[in-house]
């Protein structure tokens, strides 16, 4: 069986006109196989350029799924503190709102302490301070000590924000 082929090339390279022949068919199943071959090779090469942008927007989806995903959660929790705020008396509409500043003040012992009353928090008001520092004038004298009401001034920093109510709780 194996000698069937070489016989068949042996009979087709014995005259010239054959070898030509043989030649010209070889040469064009060459050329088609390259041609073949380039166009598969190129295919391939733009499936993994098309792979590689399929999986670069599966990452971008899946990024913008998880910040859509956090959103919505956020949106969830801001709706449940908007609600527990209604409930306990927080109505937007009925709470007005001051900026306090007040910047190395110097104040008396009874001055402070009456500030530092006004301010705390009970259903009528609330303080959100953003800065509070308070200090002695004199190194020979102590935050805490109860001092003569004449005696020399605190120095009092305060930055913030008092809410308080201007209507009734519903």
């Amino acid at each position: 069986m194996a000698a069937a082929p070489l016989r068949l090339i042996a009979r087709a390279t014995s005259s010239r006109k054959a070898s030509l022949a043989t030649f010209a068919v070889s040469l064009g199943v060459l050329l088609l196989s390259a041609a073949w071959f380039t166009s598969t090779r190129q295919a391939l090469a733009d499936a993994f350029l098309q792979g590689s942008g399929a999986e670069q927007e599966l990452t971008d989806s899946s990024q913008r799924l998880i910040e859509t995903e956090l959103r919505v959660r956020l949106a969830q929790s801001t709706q449940d503190v908007v609600e527990r705020a209604n409930t306990a008396g927080f109505v937007e509409n009925r709470w007005g709102e001051r900026l306090v500043n007040v910047s190395q003040a110097p104040m008396g012992r009874e001055d402070v302490n009456n500030l530092m009353v006004s301010l705390t928090r009970d259903d009528t008001r609330i303080f959100g301070a953003e800065a509070f520092e308070l200090s002695v004038t004199r190194p020979d004298e102590g935050l805490f000590d109860t001092a003569d009401p004449r005696g020399p001034p605190l120095l009092l920093t305060m930055r913030g924000t008092m809410l308080f109510r201007t209507g009734e709780t519903p």
